[in-house]
């Protein structure tokens, strides 16, 4: 299964759904800012892009994509 394509727009959920993992991994890594966030929707609901997460899980430091 090749998961979304690099432009799809995912929500919290459907971000944990595709990488299986808790979905409470996924909002501390977005409140830690680990996780790349698009934006937000008018509700507060964070919106994840899928090629902005598969960029962020190939970097080869955990800190390498920080300024």
């Amino acid at each position: 299964m090749p998961g979304p394509p690099d432009d799809a727009l995912l929500s919290p959920p459907e971000v944990a759904a595709w990488l299986d993992v808790d979905e409470a991994w996924v909002a501390r890594a977005i409140a830690r800012e680990d996780l790349p966030v698009m934006g937000f929707r008018s509700c507060g609901t964070p919106v994840v892009a899928v090629g902005e997460v598969r960029a962020w899980l190939r970097r080869p430091d955990p800190h390498g994509d920080e300024t």
